[in-house]
């Protein structure tokens, strides 16, 4: 019998007759979450961390009772109103062998996670990951902020796997992530809502939309971060991110008596790090930029061209760059108002720029960086909205937006409110990776959030060349050496380019003797569109077997790359097989643990079993 067929007739054996120890679910996972209280945004931390492979249900359906909750090996409970019938349905899961994860759980669920309730609760602060548990391994040990409401709680016979503390001082802690056996069952809680902290670190203060508060003209989305909303003593340190990778362990620990859960790898293909330019066209003609795209076309980069008007480009022009991958799209321009963006206004700006592009050089336009990073904070009925402008964007077809970007020259802030320059210049959203932005009540917007980290602006008007390419290779070093991973997006105007050229030209030389591309931000957003969409499917497990399906239907020409755990229990991995046949992979450790990386080729079903 050839080798193909043993590993053929083993998938159907799996996928077939699995024994009545671990039956094929619909998904492992579980989320009982709604679009209030940020409870959905939680499938959007999953999914950036790559557990592709959940569901996501309502406590209010009718039909999750005690019987539906048993069809997975882990619930994920997002903050929610709760009654009494649910709480004694989620009581009952865990009672009887069931796993459980809260996020700012209600307190008469206290009992579960081993804790006692004190009546009190902080508005933002600091959690200490405890980096001695194997859940905190290879995080950071230092104060990570934190932003939203966090409950104050005395252990009861949990362990603590990190502490809250009101501020930054020492002084009375309390637990902040605890883990307990309950009854048969198994639970972690965070207590504090860690969705809408992801949200707030990388949005900023929804308190604060439409109104001017850093002194510099125009309402920007760096608004947002004022008045201390940032500790840019953290600044390389990605905080939201670390608390993330903390919720990724806990759902691996928790999960590693039933089966190894697959991951998609944050990058393409098996990379650390990920580079994008831009490039806002302003008033300049297609003179202006032919010498600097030719630059970075011969150092194998690409870039993206935000024009404001179409009469300065033309469609010969045009069509030579796209064709050579270069991304050519709008420039809206709501300056006129820029003191106070409205909706309709920039709704007219977004809409008529893409109308423009699509009319005269026939492209669709789905990234985008308005002029002046011009951020309406004003929703329909002309109320404070923090997502406004990302919702003005998803409605014209905008899928990312660049408009974040690290520029506080001249501020009422003080000096470098977003956080110092150069080398220890990180991201201020706290966060490297690619995430959509939420409302203000924390529903999911359609749009993906990538902060311009690297900014030209920023370091010509401190006249620091040396510190716009240190900036840059700080972030990349770290991201390829120190597990703080960052998509780095680079800004270089054309109008700026006699700043920018030298140290440009250095960035690309450094991430080409580093093998790290840099691509324009449609293909970046084709690729994590990509990676969201993909998911994993009949994941069981028999005796030493793990089996999974990767179902992928979007085509990328990058490789979508599966991270597996290399031990279950006691053991480690023989070998792989993807699609019948034994298959490479190579051994990383990321966070603390060890994966085999896997990369396939998207757009089309694939088959794996791993070997223990």
């Amino acid at each position: 019998m050839t080798r193909k067929l043993v590993h053929l007739l083993t998938f159907i054996l799996l996928c077939g007759v699995i024994s009545c120890s671990d039956k094929i679910r619909v998904a492992p996972v579980l989320i009982l979450a709604t679009d209030t209280d940020f409870g959905t945004y939680t499938a959007e931390i999953l999914k950036t961390e790559g557990f592709n492979e959940f569901v996501v249900a309502s406590l209010a359906n009718e039909n999750v009772n005690a019987s539906y909750l048993t069809q997975f090996d882990l619930v994920i409970l997002a903050e929610s109103k709760i009654d009494r019938v649910k709480i004694n349905m989620i009581r009952e899961y865990v009672k009887n062998g069931g796993k459980l994860i809260a996020l700012h759980p209600h307190t008469e669920l206290a009992e579960l996670f081993g804790i006692v309730p004190r009546g009190e609760s902080i508005s933002g602060g600091y959690i200490r990951i405890d980096t001695t548990m194997e859940q905190g391994k290879r995080l950071s040990s230092g104060l990570l902020q934190f932003h939203g409401e966090a409950d104050y709680y005395t252990l009861n016979g949990a362990r603590s796997l990190a502490t809250l503390f009101a501020d930054k001082v020492p002084g009375e802690s309390y637990p902040a992530v605890v883990t307990n056996s309950y009854m048969k069952g198994k639970t972690i809680a965070f207590l504090y809502n860690l969705p809408q902290s992801i949200v707030l670190t990388r949005q900023g203060n929804p308190l604060f939309a439409g109104i001017e508060k850093d002194g510099i003209p125009g309402l920007r989305g760096m608004d947002l971060f004022t008045d201390g909303w940032l500790d840019t003593s953290n600044s390389t340190i990605n905080q939201a991110d670390e608390q993330m990778a903390l919720l990724s362990h806990c759902i691996e620990n928790i999960m590693k008596g039933n089966k190894p859960l697959p991951r998609f790898w944050y990058f393409p293909d098996t990379l650390k790090c990920l580079v994008t330019i831009t490039n806002d066209g302003e008033y300049k003609s297609e003179s202006d930029f032919e010498p600097q795209f030719r630059d970075v076309d011969s150092m194998g980069a690409k870039m993206s061209l935000y024009i404001i008007g179409v009469d300065k480009v033309s469609g010969a022009w045009v069509d030579k760059w796209t064709a050579k991958g270069f991304e050519i799209a709008g420039h809206p321009d709501d300056t006129k108002e820029a003191a106070n963006p409205t909706w309709n206004r920039m709704d007219s700006a977004l809409r008529t720029r893409k109308n423009e592009i699509a009319s005269v050089f026939g492209l669709p336009v789905h990234t985008n960086v308005n002029h002046w990073f011009v951020w309406c904070g004003k929703d329909t009925d002309d109320k404070q909205e923090f997502g406004a402008e990302a919702k003005l964007e998803e409605k014209n077809g905008i899928e990312m937006d660049i408009n974040y970007a690290q520029y506080d020259i001249k501020s009422n802030q003080g000096e470098h409110f977003l956080g110092p320059t150069g080398t220890n210049q990180g991201n201020f959203t706290g966060s490297g990776l690619i995430m959509k932005f939420a409302d203000s009540r924390g529903k999911t917007i359609n749009v993906y959030q990538h902060l311009n980290a690297v900014y030209d602006q920023e370091y010509n008007e401190s006249h620091d060349p040396e510190g716009f390419f240190n900036c840059f290779k700080g972030l990349m070093d770290r991201s390829l050496h120190n597990e703080v991973y960052s998509f780095i997006s680079v800004k270089s105007h054309n109008d700026e380019y006699y700043f920018s050229k030298s140290p440009l030209m250095k960035m690309l030389t450094y991430a080409n003797l580093n093998n790290i591309p840099v691509w324009t931000e449609l293909k970046l957003l084709d690729f994590i569109k990509m990676k969201d969409e993909a998911s994993f499917t009949r994941i069981s497990r028999v005796n030493n077997r793990l089996a999974f399906n990767i179902n992928s239907s979007l085509k990328n020409n990058n490789g979508l790359t599966v991270m597996v755990p290399v031990k279950y229990k006691d053991l480690r991995i023989k070998g792989i097989g993807l699609d019948g046949k034994d298959t490479r992979f190579i051994t990383r450790s990321v966070k603390g643990s060890d994966y085999a990386f896997i990369t396939v080729e998207s757009g089309i079903k694939h088959s794996i079993i791993v070997n223990y």
